[in-house]
């Protein structure tokens, strides 16, 4: 099952609206293919929002982890931080998530 969350808000240019997506370990998790299909997971969730992928960092184990892009260290201006909700059906959309298989809600 696929589905859209609204985010009826506008978002505002000095908000966040770019993620980077921490894969955890395994290649099941890792594979070119599977990040790629994360971020199309996460595309058709959240249609206004982007998505980036990787699998490069420290291994680690559990569920995705998702990083908010604010912005970039010494410089100006920082992005303001996305609300806590939104953040947190980011977090729902990625536990019925796994490469390879159907979504589910949590």
């Amino acid at each position: 099952m696929h589905s859209t969350f609204d985010l009826s808000t506008s978002f505002a240019s000095a908000e966040v609206n770019s993620f980077v997506v921490l894969a955890p370990s395994g290649k099941e998790f890792r594979s070119h293919a599977a990040l790629r299909a994360v971020e199309t997971f996460l595309k058709g969730c959240f249609p206004r929002l982007d998505f980036y992928a990787n699998g490069d960092g420290l291994a680690f184990e559990g569920d995705y982890k998702v990083l908010p892009i604010c912005g970039v260290a010494d410089e100006d201006p920082m992005l303001v931080l996305p609300d806590r909700v939104l953040m947190r059906g980011i977090v729902a959309a990625l536990k019925g998530f796994r490469p390879g298989h159907s979504p589910t809600l949590h």
